[in-house]
């Protein structure tokens, strides 16, 4: 089991977003949205996926974590979801610019 639980840790990556001001931007996601865009919606994704959104109160990042696969091609329903609500609280929509290397503010 220690070979088959190191295999596993190997294959797992943190995907950091950055500074989101991880606290608020929890608070700020409804439990339930008409739009597929709640907390309910994010948990469904996460355990279909295999992967977990870490909000780090301490630090104010979000994190992905998971298969290094999964984080490249399967987590987009995940990091607009987040983005939607962080460009709610700041304006600043971090799946545009991780998209297109620009910042929102000089498109």
């Amino acid at each position: 089991w220690q070979k088959k639980t190191f295999h596993t840790i190997k294959k797992i990556n943190v995907e950091d977003l950055g500074n989101m001001n991880a606290k608020e931007l929890q608070q700020s996601i409804p439990m339930n949205d008409s739009d597929g865009r709640g907390m309910v919606d994010l948990q469904n994704v996460e355990k279909k996926l295999s992967v977990k959104v870490v909000f780090d109160h301490v630090t104010g990042h979000v994190l992905l974590v998971g298969d290094e696969k999964k984080l490249e091609k399967k987590v987009f329903v995940i990091r607009n979801m987040i983005s939607h609500y962080h460009w709610r609280l700041s304006g600043k929509d971090v799946a545009f610019d991780k998209a297109t290397g620009k910042t929102t503010s000089s498109r």
